[in-house]
């Protein structure tokens, strides 16, 4: 169990948080989200013994553990650049003692796909006894394990304003033709061809996330350069005329997301293209980014694995596996649950 008082934390002569208190019973599993810099790892710190609050009372009845999106542990049964993030999460949570450990999780979701987040999901919601507190900013995550939710901070996130000039309509704003796309003999992608129409929010998702990322990159070349292949081994790119196209990478860390982000909101585009846009952004943010696509009126592919961001912005989900892809005009959830969808996925992957 947990009982946290008046809890209080100031780093550098800055409060971080204040008057905070929580208490957590055995078998609870609690929430903690909010944005960048509101208190989210220092207090799993704190809980865990590494950092001093400046005032209040903590009390914890059990062994602490702490897991992080990013394991690092040393297995010698495995060279850990062989294990997959859910295999390093699967070796660290295999023998817990549900009725003596609290385990702390700080992102844990950050480096699993959607396969691995409902695997800990599963893992959470059958371990009725063991005590949990949750540090994330993967709002479908937090609502399926905990149902308590604490919001830190009252961080307000800029205001992101995507202007743009469509086209008509309905009008075709890109069309691929057999795309094939080949790095060292491995095969990310092949058989891809698509018709994207004006304002369509077009998701790219499933496991091939390598192959995702260089489709983005393949169709940004395409318009960039004014070449038809993009660098693809095969295949046909056409960008209707008239677009102005911006390309969001996929980054690796905060800052260099925030940059991007700046970019892409003094772009002008009408036609964007996104790698991962939510990884490196925290909850204020991803909110806001949110809120600018759903109002956004030109045209957008993306690769994201954020379920709650998938739902509500994609209205057209592609599944791009590296032997063709799964296309469906619906919403996330309603591809998942579609039962022909579910066996195309299958014959695509060769399972």
């Amino acid at each position: 169990m947990i009982q946290i008082k008046n809890l209080g934390l100031q780093l550098a002569q800055k409060e971080i948080f204040s008057n905070l208190n929580i208490e957590v019973k055995r078998g609870e599993k609690l929430g903690i989200t909010g944005g960048e810099g509101a208190g989210k790892s220092s207090l799993l710190d704190i809980l865990a013994g590494r950092l001093i609050q400046t005032e209040g009372e903590v009390n914890i009845s059990g062994e602490v553990l702490t897991v992080t999106g990013n394991i690092s542990a040393d297995f010698s049964e495995l060279r850990m650049a062989e294990m997959s993030a859910l295999e390093k999460l699967k070796r660290t949570v295999r023998h817990l003692n549900d009725e003596e450990i609290i385990l702390l999780l700080d992102e844990p979701t950050k480096n699993l796909d959607a396969e691995g987040i409902e695997w800990l999901i599963n893992f959470l919601l059958e371990r009725q006894n063991l005590t949990a507190v949750i540090v994330s900013n993967n709002r479908y995550f937090l609502k399926r394990t905990c149902p308590k939710i604490i919001r830190l901070g009252n961080i307000q996130a800029p205001k992101i304003n995507l202007n743009c000039q469509p086209l008509p309509e309905n009008s075709a704003t890109l069309e691929v033709n057999n795309l094939l796309k080949v790095r060292a003999g491995e095969t990310l992608f092949k058989h891809v061809g698509f018709t994207i129409r004006q304002g369509q929010k077009v998701a790219l998702v499933g496991k091939n996330k390598l192959g995702r990322s260089k489709l983005l990159k393949t169709l940004y070349t395409a318009w960039k350069n004014k070449n038809p292949h993009g660098g693809a081994e095969q295949g046909t790119i056409k960008f209707a005329e008239g677009l102005k196209v911006a390309y969001m990478p996929q980054v690796f860390s905060s800052a260099t997301a925030k940059v991007e982000l700046d970019n892409l909101r003094d772009s002008d585009a009408n036609f964007l293209l996104l790698d991962e846009p939510t990884a490196f952004l925290d909850l204020p943010n991803i909110e806001e980014f949110e809120r600018a696509l759903q109002n956004f009126k030109g045209t957008i592919i993306f690769s994201e694995d954020d379920r709650a961001f998938l739902e509500n912005v994609a209205t057209r989900i592609i599944d791009v596996a590296p032997s063709g892809t799964v296309d469906r005009i619906s919403t996330y959830e309603e591809f998942l649950a579609n039962e022909t969808v579910k066996q195309q996925i299958k014959e695509k992957y060769n399972f």
